[in-house]
């Protein structure tokens, strides 16, 4: 079988790992499998494509907005190239692909969206989106609220299918920071994009209640680019949140001395297991990586009670839950952690992980959304 994923670009992204990561497995499992990408100033994962022996087609886009030179490329790829599958991932890729695919029997497409439908899209894109998963053969979502939301629009509902993030588990040692946690929290670990969905402002009013109401605050570390390319400054909320994250920092010394920002790691589990709390504060998910990852790794998660975190989490049983909206309640429950006793933070951790393990191993499907308690069979991606 001939597989080709279209994606935007090899980024530092977690829909651009989804699918280095399916690439890579599809590759072992004897497929032919190759890339198409239209913008390469992102090249983060191009030299481990390439050591796995995927080829990778580069049309680069020559203008902002709409190329139909890419639409037309990646039509003639498909063509000449004789695939049986094609896998998008993103609103514009898979647009690309759903267009590029029109009128032809074959091959199949699978669209990936690993987002949110509330994420703030333009109409014209999020249209443009909706008529691509028409298009497409199948829809496959990474959450259980996704799949809810996207089921409210006609013409998908028999499509979808939810398929959680999935990873060889036993490749991630279990490093279990109850050490750190018995002197309280030193070290708070933020992964992800500097973009609105992120929260990063509410987040540093919550760092700076904590600061009035404790009288100290711990190192601080954000792992996440910032992208300036004219496409991404398109982006206004998120350039309006940058602005006022920088403007924080800057009238905020005690906050912004414990602060510090790095664009991207090559081991990201090196931060895991040295953070004490991965805190994810966003507005909106589909089901981040990073969540995933830091259960799996034995990393304290602190998370917004959206998409399927609330599922993940429980009740408090597999970390902490916060209001994304309210930065007093991520500051309390940066509090709750900290008054912690050290055997209940270490049931906590030891429940993430088993759960993580039971449900994003990649060896077993998806468990059912009705069960909301932690599943004792194990199931996932």
């Amino acid at each position: 079988m001939k597989i080709l994923i279209v994606i935007d670009t090899l980024g530092s992204g977690g829909a651009q790992k989804l699918k280095v990561k399916l690439a890579k497995g599809l590759k072992k499992k004897g497929y032919e499998v190759e890339f198409f990408i239209y913008d390469s100033n992102y090249p983060f994962y191009e030299s481990e494509i390439k050591q796995a022996g995927i080829k990778i087609n580069i049309f680069e886009r020559k203008a902002k907005g709409f190329s139909f030179g890419v639409l037309f490329e990646l039509r003639r790829l498909i063509k000449e190239s004789n695939f049986d599958v094609i896998i998008s991932s993103l609103h514009a890729p898979s647009i690309y692909a759903a267009f590029a695919k029109f009128g032809l029997l074959r091959p199949c497409l699978i669209v990936c969206e690993e987002s949110s439908s509330n994420a703030p899209v333009p109409f014209h894109k999020r249209f443009l989106f909706y008529i691509a998963t028409l298009i497409s053969n199948f829809l496959v979502v990474n959450s259980f609220h996704e799949a809810k939301l996207i089921k409210r629009t006609p013409g998908r509902k028999n499509k979808i299918k939810v398929i959680w993030n999935g990873f060889n588990v036993n490749e991630i040692s279990y490093g279990k920071n109850e050490l750190n946690l018995s002197k309280g929290i030193q070290h708070i670990l933020i992964v992800g994009r500097q973009v609105y969905a992120k929260n990063g402002l509410n987040f540093m009013k919550a760092l700076s209640i904590f600061e009035s109401r404790n009288g100290w605050l711990p190192k601080i570390t954000w792992i996440g680019r910032r992208d300036i390319d004219k496409r991404s400054t398109k982006d206004f909320r998120s350039t309006e949140m940058q602005n006022s994250m920088d403007l924080f920092l800057e009238n905020n010394q005690v906050v912004r001395n414990k602060w510090s920002w790095i664009p991207s790691v090559e081991n990201i589990y090196d931060y895991y297991n040295k953070s004490d709390v991965l805190v994810i504060p966003s507005f909106y998910e589909g089901l981040p990586l990073v969540l995933c990852e830091a259960m799996l790794s034995g990393c304290f998660v602190i998370a917004s009670s959206v998409c399927d975190h609330p599922l993940i989490i429980g009740d408090n049983e597999r970390g902490l839950l916060c209001d994304p909206n309210s930065p007093e309640s991520i500051c309390f429950s940066l509090e709750e952690l900290n008054k912690m006793d050290l055997n209940m933070r270490t049931s906590i951790i030891n429940n993430a992980r088993n759960y993580a393990y039971n449900n994003f191993c990649l060896l077993y499907p998806s468990p059912s959304p009705r069960d909301k308690r932690q599943s004792r069979m194990p199931s996932s991606a």
